[in-house]
């Protein structure tokens, strides 16, 4: 093959007639692979731009979009520290101590009501986990960069700033380097760096004069500076299409339909009533048009002579096929997301076996846009939190040299997404405690998903039993707790000491 006809020469673009393949035919987009990097970058914009308007003016493609977004990141991924101990050859006492020292820096930096992770201070870092998926699943990438914002009240100088994907840019006169959707690469596809335009110019053609370069990676940590969020399946490509783009023919066929179905029924109800008339001054077949129809505030009257008999369509009659049609669109677009029509609808009517059954194949695709999620975003987040925190000393770590060469090491960690919503609580339940009896399912797990500490929680309900069973003494009753809880006999807490139980008389009589 000859070297000019390689795609990933720097004037070549990857991709071509992304939205709109058919103005040349069905098979356009696989003659016009090759085409130039001007013409790349004018079809993604209008590929973003559409997508824009859809989100912004078409109720149903806003309605995709945000069920997405709420059953994939929903009230936010909480980090679960997984620091490698034996890797690190520390001890269990270290790694309880790292865990709550990272824990309080997560809350103190990411969920105050101050907003100190977000540049801007409009969002903590669940919103920008959010935002980082809805520009991702929206625009086909996520933006984000890494800056510093130190200031006397600031628990720490990192903050997070987004940028519109719309600022990503190829500048038509750097000829020299491999830039693929704004994002300049080596000869391995390794990013080296990310180019912005400037926000005082407007949307077109960019030159290097009107581009900031930005450099991708930290020299320091080699954590990336610049955050992508975006499932990576090619050398060069990082820019995807959004998630709307294939849904476009479904939306307008769903809106032209609708739009249909109301002319329709204007039709059909454009007659209110006829009037017969027999008297002397009645109507008959030689009097114009405009003269039989009366027009009021509350519908139209036709004047009808004596031997003339009304024709009316059934006003009760609707579109034929019109709910197969809009079933089959429905249909189509759970296809398209790949959560099923039920997800789309938000209506479950199904048996509960079959609903389940719905619900955990939605669930597999939101488990991998976990995985890019995590990848993308969350895991660099925290890794430059704990970094931050490592310098000013508040990490339990043996240097600086040694946090840095076993930077995952420290910094592993998982991440719990939102519990899940089950139809049938009670069945859940009864799973929950076989797991637990099994060991196969921790508190940590489950208290993990909704933000808390599994230390934490086993306290405050230590503190909860204890104080019951105080009021138990107190009051000479049995409260409810206990006998919902399956427990018959409690050891009674007063002052600090225990009794075993042997004493059953002095227990229920004080």
């Amino acid at each position: 093959m000859a070297r000019a006809s390689l795609t990933r020469r720097p004037w070549r673009g990857r991709h071509a007639r992304r939205e709109s393949a058919s103005l040349r035919g069905p098979l356009a987009n696989w003659n016009n692979s090759i085409i130039s990097r001007g013409e790349t970058d004018r079809q993604l914009e209008r590929s973003a731009e559409r997508a824009l308007d859809l989100y912004t003016n078409d109720a149903m493609a806003h309605g995709v979009l945000e069920t997405m977004l709420v059953e994939a990141v929903g009230i936010g991924h909480t980090p679960q520290p997984s620091p490698k101990t034996s890797w690190l050859d520390l001890d269990v006492e270290w790694e309880d101590k790292f865990q709550d020292a990272s824990r309080s820096a997560w809350e103190t930096w990411g969920l105050d009501c101050r907003n100190w992770c977000d540049a801007m201070s409009r969002l903590n870092i669940y919103g920008l986990q959010g935002l980082a998926y809805f520009d991702w699943r929206l625009f086909g990438i996520g933006v984000t960069q890494v800056v510093s914002r130190a200031d006397n009240l600031r628990p720490l100088s990192l903050a997070l700033l987004p940028v519109s994907p719309f600022r990503l840019a190829t500048p038509s006169d750097a000829t020299n380097a491999d830039i693929y959707d704004g994002i300049e690469v080596d000869a391995d596809g390794n990013p080296l760096a990310v180019w912005f335009r400037k926000p005082t110019e407007y949307l077109g053609t960019a030159t290097t004069a009107n581009c900031t370069r930005v450099p991708y990676r930290d020299e320091a940590t080699g954590l990336p500076r610049i955050l992508l969020t975006t499932d990576v399946r090619n050398v060069c490509e990082y820019r995807q299409d959004s998630v709307l783009g294939p849904m476009l023919g479904e939306i307008r066929h769903s809106n032209d339909l609708a739009e249909a179905v109301v002319v329709g029924a204007m039709l059909r109800n454009l007659f209110t009533m006829f009037v017969q008339d027999y008297g002397a001054g009645a109507v008959d077949k030689n009097t114009p048009w405009n003269e039989r129809i009366i027009e009021t505030e509350k519908g139209t009257i036709l004047a009808g002579g004596k031997n003339e008999k009304p024709i009316f369509f059934d006003h009760q009659a609707a579109p034929s096929g019109y709910g197969d049609l809009f079933s089959g669109i429905i249909d189509r677009l759970g296809m398209s997301t790949g959560r099923g029509a039920e997800n789309i609808l938000r209506r479950f009517q199904a048996s509960y076996s079959a609903s389940r059954a719905n619900m955990e194949k939605a669930d597999q695709f939101n488990e991998r846009e976990h995985m890019v999620l995590n990848n993308r975003f969350n895991q660099p987040v925290w890794s430059w939190m704990l970094y931050e925190e490592m310098l000013r000393g508040r990490l339990p770590v043996r240097s600086h040299k040694d946090f840095v060469e076993n930077l995952y090491a420290y910094t592993a960690c998982e991440w719990l997404p939102q519990p899940f919503r089950h139809i049938d609580r009670e069945k859940n339940a009864k799973a929950n405690a076989l797991e637990r009896q099994g060991g196969t399912l921790l508190l940590e797990d489950v208290c993990g998903q909704r933000g808390r500490s599994w230390k934490d929680t086993l306290r405050k309900y230590a503190k909860e039993l204890r104080f019951a069973k105080k009021l138990e003494n107190e009051f000479a009753v049995k409260l409810p707790l206990f006998t919902h809880l399956g427990i018959e006999d409690e050891p009674t807490v007063v002052d600090g000491t225990q009794n075993d139980g042997s004493d059953d008389e002095s227990t229920t009589s004080n």
